[in-house]
């Protein structure tokens, strides 16, 4: 009896073994093979390129440039306008000295023969000169000393000069800036009066007190 049924199991085995195959085989077959989905490259992302080197070098290049052309223009036109404010204020103290000659109301001062000190008659005179000085303060003054024709022309220069030199003292002493008055001799060469006698002489021995230019 056993050994009939172990005949039996093994034709029962022989008999099931390639269904047994099959299935497993259908089974290997049906089941989906997992393959990964091949994903495809999409349009790359657009980044905003990066200046190049030279190209950022060039810009700044560019732009310090134009900051220095700026800052040179600014300076010339405070240059400009500088000059235009100097040209504007000697135009003004032009035209105040030009208005200044036209009404003018400074007196020669006349000496004695071969004196230079300042006559007790001509100190009026002085006082006079004094004020309107002090009355025009923008105008400034030469003082000419002159003499008449007798003696040398050397000696006569510098006779005209202390004159002038004389005028001047007395005016600093009225309270007139020596800043504003300029001294200079003409000694003979330049005569009020052409005459040869004492009246012309009297009248060529003079200081003129002329506004300056």
């Amino acid at each position: 009896m056993k050994g009939i049924r172990l005949l039996l199991i093994g034709l029962l085995i022989l008999a099931l073994g390639p269904g047994i195959g099959c299935a497993k085989k259908t089974i290997r077959s049906d089941s989906p093979v997992y393959t990964p989905s091949r994903v495809e490259p999409g349009p790359a992302e657009t980044r905003p390129e990066a200046a190049a080197p030279d190209k950022t070098a060039a810009l700044e290049k560019e732009k310090k440039l134009a900051e220095e052309s700026l800052r040179e223009e600014s300076l010339r036109e405070k240059a400009l306008r500088e000059k235009a404010l100097q040209e504007e204020a000697a135009r003004r103290e032009a035209a105040a000295r030009e208005a200044a000659s036209k009404t003018v109301s400074l007196e020669p001062v006349f000496f004695d023969f071969d004196q230079w000190s300042i006559r007790e008659d001509q100190k009026e005179v002085m006082a006079k000169n004094s004020q309107w000085l002090k009355s025009n303060p923008n105008v400034k003054v030469r003082l000419e000393g002159h003499c008449d024709e007798r003696g040398t022309a050397e000696y006569n220069l510098a006779l005209g000069q202390k004159r002038a030199e004389g005028v001047k003292s007395f005016l600093e002493g009225l309270g007139i800036s020596n800043q504003r008055m300029a001294t200079i001799s003409y000694g003979e060469e330049r005569p009020l009066d052409p005459g040869h006698n004492e009246e012309a002489w009297a009248k060529n021995r003079r200081v003129d007190i002329v506004p300056a230019k």
